[in-house]
């Protein structure tokens, strides 16, 4: 899509631009902030761009191409050595819970933006595991299915793993939010296995709801089996996961 996005300038350039995006999401998955680099090859005696009016020109791009739900926010030259995906330090996301509430029943505003349960969630018991996450572990009981996914290095290292209470979009506004509680998952570390976030978060969902204890999680790190991933934990679907931010060192051009 974003190849598409950069047609706008092809009057500048000699070829079409190389794009490298930092983080892929599954369909469904949200993404309130990526990055990307573009090689952006000029044509000889054409006049490099400003930033301003590359991100302008893009912008009104995706509009006439019909999409309103993706936005080009800033940009700005980097050394041609530069790589958004591995030069990336971490990587966080968060995911969604709303307990009380069937999804089908979920607020507009909330409606596919999380992930409705009707239980009561136990967020102490969720918390308690989720210390169980940080460190560095194989992380191979909580990845993909998918064999091509396998060559993936399932040695990560969690940064920090937190379930905290939060509240609905436009709770003051909506009378259906006020019974419904809210809670958010943040997940943080240099990279991620494939669906790795989703799986994680199944799991302390199910830890909520009373399924499996808190100290099950250590027991399943260590069984680096993806067999081993429990039948009464589902993978969390796609819709309350959000891609928030990518991180860069001091040095770094973001």
């Amino acid at each position: 899509m974003f190849v598409d996005a950069f047609s706008c300038l092809d009057y500048k350039l000699a070829e079409p631009p190389n794009i490298h995006v930092s983080s892929r999401t599954d369909s469904g998955v949200h993404a309130l902030c990526n990055t990307a680099h573009a090689d952006l090859i000029y044509g000889e005696n054409q006049e490099q761009l400003d930033p301003d009016a590359i991100v302008h020109a893009i912008n009104r791009n995706i509009t006439q191409m019909g999409r309103s739900d993706i936005r080009l926010m800033n940009c700005r030259p980097v050394p041609p050595t530069f790589n958004s995906r591995h030069q990336a330090l971490g990587r966080t996301y968060l995911y969604r819970v709303v307990s009380g509430c069937y999804h089908s029943r979920l607020p507009i505003a909330e409606f596919d933006r999380s992930w409705g349960v009707m239980e009561r969630l136990d967020i102490e018991a969720m918390q308690e595991a989720a210390k169980h996450f940080l460190g560095t572990h194989d992380f191979t009981t909580f990845r993909n299915k998918s064999p091509d996914t396998w060559t993936k290095d399932p040695i990560k290292t969690m940064k920090a793993v937190e379930v905290r209470r939060a509240s609905c979009f436009l709770k003051e506004h909506d009378p259906f939010c006020r019974d419904l509680e809210v809670l958010e998952l943040i997940f943080k570390s240099r990279s991620f296995l494939y669906r790795q976030v989703r799986r994680m978060t199944g799991l302390l969902v199910a830890i909520g709801r009373g399924k499996l204890e808190p100290k099950e999680v250590c027991t399943l790190l260590a069984a680096r089996k993806i067999t081993a991933f429990p039948k009464n934990a589902q993978v969390a679907p796609a819709h309350g996961l959000y891609l928030c931010n990518i991180e860069y060192n001091e040095k770094g051009e973001l």
